[in-house]
């Protein structure tokens, strides 16, 4: 009954701990990353309804800076991630792959 339950948490571990399909953390990838910030509404607080990297067609956004940067596609969704939940859901990164 141990060996059983052991093997069941086992297996629970392994498949939570999976990484996303095409969550790469070895290829380095040369990122176009554009910040966005949500705009301030009269009924309510700035924020973003999701962490969706399509704010370009949110017509609320306001575009802040672009800048560049080379990552895995791992650290790039963490990095998009981290600046949306810091800033409490006000600020989002759009990355786009750059070809060089």
């Amino acid at each position: 009954m141990a060996k059983n339950f052991l093997v069941a948490l086992l297996l629970i571990i392994a498949l939570g701990c999976k990484k996303k399909v095409g969550d790469d953390d070895t290829t380095p990838y040369k990122w176009k990353r554009d910040l966005y910030r949500a705009r301030v509404k009269n009924d309510g607080p700035a924020t973003f309804n999701s962490k969706d990297p399509s704010v370009a067609r949110n017509s609320d956004a306001i575009f802040l800076n672009t800048s560049y940067t080379v990552l895995t596609e791992h650290r790039k969704n963490e990095q998009q991630d981290s600046i949306f939940n810091a800033s409490g859901r006000t600020l989002v990164y759009k990355y786009e792959k750059v070809d060089n």
